[in-house]
């Protein structure tokens, strides 16, 4: 945040300039209508001086529309740059980081921090310190001038602004809390209007119609109390603060009817202006402090992220831009925290076989392709590929060594070439057209009205559409060994022979492996590698390697 700061320094300076400007002027402007009370009619320039004294009123009155308009300027700018700013910085440092550091935190936590978060703090230095900075420092020059105009009626004015403030304080605090309450409220409603729409299926079989809505009744009501507390406390406000204006202005008439001592009519004039005049400001210091506790609360979680040093350099290690050879596991064990995933897996891959690793769900299958590809650290063992140990060979070259389809689509909501190429610019339409014929792609593809152009996004595709552009996706960028997870499930029959037979035929130029369940996959392949309780159970070759 320091650095974001220091980087905008020069706007946040120009904002506090045209702030101190403002406030200038805005406390300037009853001192003129203070000189025009205090006139003394008698003189024979009287004329001249109403004059002057009107264009020095028009002159200040423009100034102050010119700086209020530049202010309100600078600061929607500089919100705007220090957002963004904050904003890059997080998501960047978050793109940074390994795997193991993004399995600390869910993705609506980083979305929270890089969205409402992110709002709070910007609207913390820009927003709420801009409006406490602003409502101080008019308040205290008023105080300066109340007191140079006349001190008595200047420690009334005082008297009553502090009075003002308490009730202000008070009443601002407990609006807060009703609001808070109320807001508590509607998220819970949001999350049973949510549940019941995700749900309703279960709603009508088991007849849950009347439990529903007596849930959802008993939420609005606690609402609705809260709601009328929040009014209730809020319509005294006003009434309260304007009592109080009304009885400071009263003993301020009644001091100057019963003393001796001449007080001009500008002097009584302004000190009731600023009374008046008080009250909004303070209102808004009191309201904005409230505000702080909220913006800090999330600088602080913001920070926790900034902070986080699993930050993974996929430029570190030695340069291998055509990293092939047999794949090598040696008493590689692996755990996430204290669950052991792979205990002492040991086995070899041969250079352009097709390999299976198979076993039941949760056995450790997908965690070990994981490793080898670099997206998670092993606590022991190594992992060879063509006789290099792969923790010393650049990130970057393993991943781009290595083609992977997932177990579930990555669909990015962007057109559907964007998709397949992912960035790739030597991979054409002609090449995708294709690699969609060979795998039974063509019809599917031809549907779609704008072709490769067409915006797709996961929730207009079917989940065999969404694996069939995945695939599609891992066989353009051409690599020297493919990872392919589980990649013939929700595929008809037809179009998972086609698959097979574009498998053998990559298998010819590389390496293969596969995580499957399906007797098919398992059985044409060149060895299979059994998988139980994060260990090798059994290593059986089909064909000669």
């Amino acid at each position: 945040m320091k650095s974001i700061l220091k980087k905008n320094s020069k706007i946040l300076c120009l904002v506090v300039f045209f702030l101190i400007i403002t406030n200038v002027l805005s406390v300037t402007h009853p001192l003129v209508l203070k000189q025009i009370l205090d006139i003394d009619f008698n003189d024979n320039n009287i004329v001249i001086i109403l004059r002057n004294l009107a264009v020095v009123y028009i002159i200040v009155h423009i100034f102050l529309i010119i700086s209020k308009d530049l202010r309100n300027t600078v600061i929607n700018k500089a919100m705007s740059k220090i957002l963004k700013d904050l904003r890059e910085k997080l998501f960047c440092h978050v793109l940074k980081w390994n795997m193991e550091t993004y399995q600390k935190y869910n993705s609506s936590e980083i979305y929270t921090r890089l969205t409402a978060d992110i709002d709070n703090v910007s609207a913390l230095f820009l927003g709420t310190l801009q409006v406490l900075v602003n409502d101080v420092l008019y308040i205290a020059l008023m105080v300066i001038f109340m007191f140079l105009a006349d001190i008595k009626l200047a420690i009334i004015g005082c008297i009553a602004m502090i009075i003002t403030a308490v009730i202000s304080y008070i009443f601002t605090h407990q609006v807060a809390k009703a609001n808070k309450q109320i807001l508590n409220k509607r998220d819970k409603e949001n999350r049973q209007y949510s549940e019941m729409y995700n749900k309703n299926k279960l709603t009508y079989l088991f007849k849950l119609q009347k439990n529903t809505a007596k849930k959802i009744n008993k939420t609005l009501d606690e609402e609705l109390f809260y709601r009328k507390k929040f009014i209730f406390i809020e319509s005294f406000t006003y009434p309260l603060s304007t009592t109080i204006q009304a009885l400071a202005i009263y003993f301020i008439l009644q001091y100057t009817l019963n003393i001796n001592s001449f007080i001009s009519l500008g002097s009584i004039y302004l000190v009731i202006n600023y009374i008046k005049d008080c009250r909004e400001p303070l209102n808004e210091i009191f309201e904005q402090l409230e505000e702080i506790q909220s913006s800090f609360m999330s600088l602080k979680r913001i920070n926790i992220l900034l902070k986080e040093n699993g930050v993974e350099d996929i430029e570190k290690g030695k340069i291998d831009e055509n990293l092939k050879g047999d794949i090598e596991f040696e008493n590689v064990y692996m755990q996430y925290g204290d669950n052991k995933v792979l205990n002492d897996i040991s086995f070899i891959i041969k250079e352009g076989s097709k390999v299976t690793i198979a076993g039941k769900t949760g056995v450790g299958k997908t965690t070990l392709m994981n490793i080898l590809m670099r997206l998670y650290s092993f606590k022991s063992g190594r992992i060879l590929i063509g006789g290099k140990d792969i923790t010393k060979i650049r990130i970057k070259d393993i991943r781009k060594n290595i083609s992977y389809i997932s177990q579930t689509p990555y669909i990015l909501e962007d057109t559907l070439k964007n998709n397949i190429v992912l960035g790739d610019e030597s991979i054409t339409d002609e090449q995708i057209k294709t690699a969609a014929k060979e795998i039974g792609f063509e019809s599917t593809l031809n549907k779609f009205k704008d072709g490769l152009n067409e915006t797709i996004s996961k929730s207009n595709l079917s989940y065999g559409q969404l694996q069939m552009i995945a695939f599609l996706r891992a066989i353009l960028h051409k690599a020297n060994i493919y990872i392919f997870d589980e990649p013939t499930s929700n595929i008809d029959l037809k179009t998972e022979d086609r698959i097979q037979k574009l498998i053998d035929r990559i298998t010819k130029k590389s390496t293969v492996i596969i995580i499957a369940h399906r007797k098919s996959t398992i059985e044409n392949s060149d060895k299979i590698i059994y998988l139980k309780d994060g260990k090798v159970d059994l290593i059986k070759n089909k064909y000669a390697v």
